[in-house]
């Protein structure tokens, strides 16, 4: 009995307490009068640093127009255009003002074509037209020659320089006459060495150093 009794007062304290704290938590969590919630305290904001665009690459344009001379260039003085197949790779054609006029096809393939300077390669296989009794004199001796047509396989590389729309070309190489040498001197003429190499250095062939102007069409 005693035991029993023990027992039910200790329930009984059990239950005053636990009733006690829950009155407590629901008085805490309800606003009591006369006063103000404090507002949440607000996240900071930082603003964002604009972003810089990325180099405008000529490759990222469907096509290119280029503007060009120079010694052993292609197309002598000539222009080109150039179709983007990928932004490595572009084919292209052109004709140009040289020695009995020029036309021919090529392609170049791009090393870096994301960033506005990047080195390539290429090759162009060129056409070159008939001319007919051309005087030349050297050191007194005259002379004068026809060149036949000729094809020429140009290989080449350089550099390109494209910040934005307009661009540079600077461009190294060598032309292979493929046809043989077209140049035939009137009958009976044996000119010198000497006239002989002048009027090499300015048939189709040889060396290369141009320069060029590129000009990003399409988008």
């Amino acid at each position: 009995m005693q035991k029993l009794s023990t027992l039910l007062l200790a329930g009984g304290l059990a239950y005053l307490i636990t009733g006690q704290a829950l009155a407590q938590t629901e008085l805490n969590s309800v606003p009591q009068p006369g006063t103000t919630p404090q507002p949440a305290a607000p996240t900071p904001t930082y603003p964002q640093m604009p972003q810089r665009p990325a180099a405008d690459a000529a490759p990222r344009y469907q096509g290119s127009l280029t503007l060009e001379l120079g010694w052993g260039a292609p197309y002598g003085f000539g222009v080109s255009y150039a179709h983007h197949l990928s932004p490595n790779w572009d084919i292209n054609g052109g004709l140009g003002l040289g020695i009995g006029g020029k036309v021919g096809i090529g392609t170049r393939y791009y090393f870096n074509p994301d960033r506005p300077f990047t080195p390539y390669v290429g090759a162009n296989l060129v056409r070159t037209g008939r001319i007919s009794d051309v005087s030349v004199e050297v050191d007194g001796e005259q002379a004068v020659y026809s060149m036949s047509p000729s094809g020429t396989l140009h290989l080449r590389g350089g550099l390109r320089w494209q910040p934005g729309r307009i661009g540079l070309l600077a461009t190294g190489g060598y032309g292979i006459l493929l046809t043989g040498d077209p140049v035939t001197y009137d009958i009976g003429y044996n000119p010198s060495q000497r006239l002989r190499n002048v009027v090499q250095i300015i048939n189709p062939g040889g060396v290369e150093v141009s320069v060029g102007l590129v000009i990003g069409l399409g988008r």
